[in-house]
């Protein structure tokens, strides 16, 4: 779980080179800003042994001991094949496409936070938090109904886009964007605005200068490929797009998924909680390309006498919690226009929450945390459901490859995806109780930002980052392919 946290292009270098340093294989010839290289193919097995590591060197951050025994199957799915998530029937054009952006077999290794998968060994390289791996690997088909990236991963790699560039997933969705694109079937707002966000995503990524050229025919085909399947996707986010009208008469999620999952009123005029920013530029916003706006709220201990004065205070706690109670992370979905501008949605993306609870002994706080994904499939079968399905601490979750690596099911510093539980995963961005509020910590190019109260219903964060994404090059890229059709 991650928090907003102020960004500059200086940032995201250093803090990629904190969370890394040169104890990471490749780190040093990689950068947030270098083209992605290919990972090696991974090997089959579930599953299979594999020699003992060495012992950690280095520094070794803390351990985490969970509450109770978790499973690392739990939402994997029995078999890898298309999902019934835009429609009933399978073998829709849609339901097609969304197989192929998102579906994956991943082999991977387990934390020690899974018990079944022993034994384990500690790894040679360090990782954040520091877990024991286990010796063998195992495999979990992921349906991507959640709130995960598509074409993963794509996170100093490519070897997740290359996926579709490659036989066979490159004929799947070839043939599946054809067919929707020839379709006349009637989709509901709704559906065209999540099937929008799909597509638009896998054009962005497919986007990015990708290194062909060391491989000879096989990278001439490949960016052949790409262009073909790039024409497509700006064909078909094009045809999906909404007026301004059935934008706004898309269903607030959240509210609807408030009643279900009893979450907090932070959209209220007289609401406890406070919408903040420090920076304008965030790392959420940017690992989703600016698809998507990050929205941080906190909620005060004790109602502030000075509001200026307590935001002040945070930041200069650098991240400590004890003048809060909650913090929340709103996500919220951007769409284009049938104008071809860039407009926010009522769309919930994913809700990150963590409650602080305040040890009396030591007076540090521990941090209960609370994770929602959006599932189409039930937000467009049950929309009162808002279609928000929840995490607990012990679900599983992928260890990042970095601080700000937001990515899904891609190499850790094990050298493959490890799969740990989610408190783990958060812990290794927001301390060992999961408690620090990164929005508000001291890794900022200086001079420090200030901390501003937002008000909820001016959406002032997806405007910026509306109006962000409109100047960014693929943006133009993709309007320029609009008007050459």
């Amino acid at each position: 779980m991650f928090l907003e946290s102020p960004s500059t292009r200086q940032g995201w270098t250093a803090i990629l080179i904190l969370m890394l340093g040169s104890t990471v294989s490749g780190c040093s010839r990689s950068s947030p800003q270098a083209p992605p290289s290919e990972s090696a193919a991974p090997t089959r097995g579930r599953p299979s042994g594999a020699s003992p590591r060495t012992p950690l060197s280095g520094r070794e951050a803390p351990s985490i001991a969970l509450p109770s025994k978790p499973t690392y199957q739990v939402g994997s799915l029995p078999k890898d094949e298309p999902q019934a998530v835009y429609s009933a029937d399978r073998d829709d054009s849609w339901n097609r496409i969304f197989y192929c952006l998102f579906t994956r077999t991943v082999q991977l290794r387990l934390s020690d936070d899974f018990l079944e998968g022993a034994p384990f060994s500690q790894p040679t390289q360090t990782l954040f938090p520091q877990r024991s791996i286990s010796d063998g690997t195992f495999e979990r088909i992921e349906g991507g109904d959640r709130a995960i990236e598509q074409l993963y991963p794509s996170f100093l790699t490519s070897s997740g886009p290359f996926q579709v560039l490659d036989e066979p997933r490159y004929s799947q969705l070839t043939k599946a964007l054809v067919a929707a694109l020839q379709e006349n079937a009637d989709r509901t707002p709704l559906a065209r605005a999540l099937m929008q966000s799909d597509v638009w995503a896998a054009h962005d990524i497919l986007s990015r200068e990708y290194d062909f050229a060391h491989k000879g025919e096989q990278g001439n085909q490949r960016r052949a490929r790409k262009d073909k399947l790039l024409a497509l996707l700006a064909k078909l986010i094009k045809r999906l797009a909404l007026t301004s009208e059935e934008i706004k008469s898309l269903p607030d999620n959240y509210a609807a998924a408030a009643n279900t999952h009893h979450l907090p009123d932070l959209f209220a005029q007289d609401s406890a909680w406070m919408e903040v920013r420090r920076d304008p530029a965030r790392f959420h916003d940017g690992a989703a390309d600016y698809r998507r706006a990050a929205r941080v709220f906190v909620k005060p201990a004790k109602p502030p006498q000075d509001v200026p004065e307590f935001l002040e205070g945070l930041r200069d706690a650098h991240g400590s919690t004890p003048q809060l109670s909650a913090v929340a992370l709103i996500t919220q979905n951007l769409l284009i226009d049938n104008t071809g501008r860039v407009v926010p949605s009522p769309l919930t993306y994913e809700v990150q929450l963590r409650t602080f609870v305040k040890d009396e002994k030591t007076e540090f706080s521990n941090a209960d945390l609370q994770q929602y994904d959006l599932s189409r499939r039930l937000l467009l079968s049950e929309a009162k459901t808002g279609g928000l399905v929840a995490s607990d601490d012990k679900s599983p979750a992928y260890l990042p490859l970095a601080y700000n690596d937001y990515g899904f099911a891609g190499r850790s510093g094990a050298g493959q995806p490890l799969l740990v539980a989610l408190r783990t995963r958060c812990v290794g961005c927001h301390g060992e109780r999961a408690a620090t509020v990164v929005t508000f910590g001291p890794v900022q190019v200086p001079p420090p930002s200030p901390v501003v109260r937002l008000k909820p219903s001016d959406n002032d964060c997806a405007r910026d980052v509306a109006q962000f994404k409109m100047e960014s090059a693929n943006f133009k890229a993709l309007r320029k392919q609009w008007a050459a059709e």
